[in-house]
């Protein structure tokens, strides 16, 4: 019987296992700019519609990056959860051009057991072009059930959330 090849040194993720220790970001909110080009325009000369909900997303995993020093591929693969997401809601406010960088700001919205809400705003030239917010979990990527958000991760999130200039929604 011959062994089962692993694609491109692809391998079973191990179980969950949280960051060696807390990160700090500088104080405000994480900015995180994007190029666009003419290749994500519409026929209209604008955004692709599309793409908003990428490139916000695309600022969020620069924000996972930047405040627990891990992407979301090394969060699957090197420690073992995932973070899909549970809710998307992206508002348009005005046009996305190839004209100027899109500068994005993230901002932690709420921190639950298992999950964790973002607020994004992108702008161009200073003018807010849409919003976005999502909810993610946390998950133990073997099989794929919510688990509790690790401490130095938890830690390093909520040590974000005090210094972005924007206070953490409560429940109603």
């Amino acid at each position: 019987m011959s062994k089962p090849i692993e694609p491109r040194g692809m391998k079973a993720p191990p179980e969950a296992r949280d960051i060696a220790a807390p990160r700090e970001l500088p104080p405000g909110p994480f900015e995180h700019d994007i190029t666009i080009r003419w290749g994500d325009c519409d026929p209209a000369q604008i955004a692709y519609t599309a793409n908003i909900p990428a490139w916000g997303l695309r600022a969020i995993e620069a924000w996972y990056e930047a405040c627990l020093g891990v992407d979301w591929y090394a969060i699957n693969i090197d420690n073992g959860m995932g973070t899909p997401f549970v809710h998307l809601d992206f508002d348009m406010v005005s046009p996305v051009t190839p004209r100027a960088v899109l500068s994005c700001k993230v901002y932690v919205r709420s921190i639950g057991r298992s999950s964790l809400a973002h607020r994004v705003e992108c702008f161009q030239d200073g003018e807010l072009c849409f919003t976005g917010q999502t909810v993610s979990a946390f998950v133990a990527a073997t099989k794929m059930k919510p688990i509790s958000i690790p401490a130095n991760m938890r830690a390093s999130i909520q040590r974000y959330a005090e210094q972005q200039g924007r206070p953490l929604e409560t429940a109603a």
